[in-house]
């Protein structure tokens, strides 16, 4: 008999026991036309119940039989207790579907990579110190002069990304009473290409983009705000954003599920680094941006961390000479220190907050 006749006769039920019957019914009409005493026909046959059975395990894939018995048992006692067994599916389906959601916010937030090129490879810089509790806390946000000579000293083994934290802020294509929010980063001119991000539509930025404070004015939209907002059309390219008293011209859409490194929050559009305010991109103690730390083939984690614990060293040093009426202040950077971490999945602070408490439960 062939699997799929066997398939099919294990979802006969009781039909197939009728048929299984006559069956070993007609072998004993048989003996008695021939003759014989029913009862000794019966007893020539032997154990009825063995033959039942052996003639059903041929007929039928055993498994997936005793699989439809089970479930049939199952459904029978869920009928018998109805308001018992409703608070049971309803409790599983609670249980169920609060452990799927807490799985999916621990992927996202924790494990599922960024959809770059070799996100093993991405490192983020952070920062150990003592906060006004008198408790050692991390914060990873640094300033752009310290991101440049860290990115200096260690060009031969890591290239340096910076990236804005991302903010909501009011933009319009048109007047100001078609006023909307969006979610912007101002990140380095060589992040997409650093991160093997190619572009859905147009450009993304380049070096050039990121030179001098203020030439370029170009904003590159992420794949799902350029759905939500434009509906996919290609004539968004060119248009001009206003953001603040500064107009933008949309050059280009990132890769479909690129939205930006901030773990938890999805950009909606990106600017040079070099279109922040100048005075924030040369200020030494203004901390607004994230480094992310990209190895280049063959570098390893542990060197790059040394080079950069003696940068930062040096630049905790020179710090010390300008604030060193401030003993206080001078207290608190002794007690500082840097870190390198793995960070395949990006960086945020939703990470950071509640990546511990999330895996402790």
């Amino acid at each position: 008999m062939s699997l799929w006749s066997r398939i099919e006769n294990a979802l006969r039920g009781d039909s197939l026991s009728r048929e299984i019957d006559e069956e070993l019914q007609s072998h004993i009409e048989e003996a008695v036309r021939q003759g014989r005493d029913p009862e000794e026909a019966r007893l020539a046959l032997g154990s009825t119940l063995r033959h039942w059975e052996a003639s059903r395990d041929l007929k039928v894939v055993v498994w997936l039989d005793s699989l439809r018995a089970d479930a049939i048992f199952g459904l029978r006692r869920l009928k018998k207790n109805k308001v018992t067994s409703a608070a049971a599916i309803l409790s599983l389906a609670l249980a169920i579907g609060a452990c799927t959601s807490a799985f999916r916010l621990m992927d996202a937030l924790l494990w599922r990579p960024l959809p770059v090129s070799q996100p093993d490879r991405l490192y983020s810089v952070a920062f150990e110190s003592l906060g006004v509790d008198g408790k050692m806390g991390v914060y990873d946000s640094c300033s752009y002069p310290m991101f440049l000579q860290m990115r200096a000293a260690l060009k031969d083994q890591a290239e340096l990304i910076a990236i804005s934290y991302a903010d909501r802020v009011d933009l319009t294509y048109g007047s100001d009473q078609e006023m909307e929010k969006a979610y912007r980063q101002n990140v380095s001119g060589w992040t997409f290409s650093e991160l093997g991000l190619q572009p859905a539509l147009g450009r993304l930025f380049t070096e050039e983009d990121d030179s001098r404070p203020g030439a370029h004015p170009y904003v590159v939209l992420s794949h799902d705000y350029w759905t939500r907002r434009f509906g996919r059309d290609r004539r968004a390219i060119g248009r001009t954003v206003r953001i603040g008293t500064t107009a933008f011209q949309i050059i280009g859409v990132a890769p479909e599920r690129f939205t930006g490194t901030e773990t938890g929050i999805m950009t909606d559009i990106f600017l040079p680094m070099a279109m922040k305010d100048p005075r924030t991109l040369a200020s030494p103690i203004s901390f607004w941006l994230r480094t992310l730390v990209l190895l280049k083939p063959g570098a390893a984690a542990e060197p790059v961390y040394g080079k950069l614990r003696v940068v930062y060293e040096a630049i905790q040093a020179e710090q010390a000479k300008t604030f060193a009426a401030s003993a206080k202040h001078l207290l608190k950077d002794s007690k500082q220190r840097i870190l390198l971490e793995a960070s395949p999945s990006g960086r945020s602070n939703m990470q950071r907050d509640y990546g511990r408490s999330l895996i402790d439960r």
